[in-house]
């Protein structure tokens, strides 16, 4: 009777140990599990975000590309207009360019607005390079400021000077026809220039007048 209160008892407390340890096993199991899915959604919210800072950079970038393409296309235009343009003007100041006696005088006005247009080209690139990037490398605004100083009617007027000189004193004595006619070739010049609206020095213009 003893032995069987002793096997009772054993088996009693053995039956509590293993479902102890059951139930001990099933919450652990439990806590694992909410433990992963506490680790689940943080990870899924870390990817969220990073997903939803990735798709606002990718707008920014779109804007920033949208933006680069809306300000070259606009200096595009304005170029190839500008070239349309100096291509017309180029063709008939070249022609009158070899006109005798008014041909140097188109030549060095052309010249001079040649320049000009050259430094207000590279104003225009390194503005939109500014627009676009924030900034001009020291190097290129040096070269634009050595484009925009360059002066070349210091060297064209002298020589137009001399060039007239040399006309007025072959028209010495009697001879006005040739002054008529230098004035009217001047003065088909001067309305050539005007409608390229080619700028005239006051010091190129001077030696144009022989009335």
């Amino acid at each position: 009777m003893n032995k069987l209160i002793v096997i009772g008892a054993a088996s009693l407390a053995g039956l509590i140990l293993v479902g102890g340890a059951g139930f001990f096993g099933y919450k652990l199991y439990s806590e694992l599990s909410n433990y992963k899915k506490v680790g689940s959604l943080k990870a899924l919210k870390t990817f969220s975000q990073e997903n939803f800072d990735l798709k606002k950079s990718n707008k920014e970038l779109e804007k920033s590309i949208a933006k680069i393409q809306k300000d070259f296309m606009a200096y595009r235009n304005t170029e190839i207009r500008n070239a349309e343009q100096r291509s017309d003007r180029r063709v008939e100041t070249a022609v009158a360019s070899f006109m005798p006696i008014s041909g140097p005088y188109v030549l060095a006005a052309v010249s001079s607005k040649d320049q000009l247009e050259l430094c207000e080209d590279t104003q225009r690139l390194t503005k939109l390079e500014t627009e676009l990037f924030g900034s001009v490398p020291a190097n290129v605004l040096l070269q634009q400021e050595k484009i925009c100083e360059t002066n070349i009617d210091r060297k064209l007027v002298p020589l137009f000077k001399y060039q007239m000189l040399r006309v007025r004193a072959s028209m010495s004595g009697s001879l006005g026809h040739l002054r008529k006619d230098a004035d009217q070739k001047f003065d088909k010049a001067r309305t050539l220039l005007t409608k390229w609206e080619v700028p005239i020095s006051t010091e190129l213009d001077a030696y144009t007048r022989f009335k």
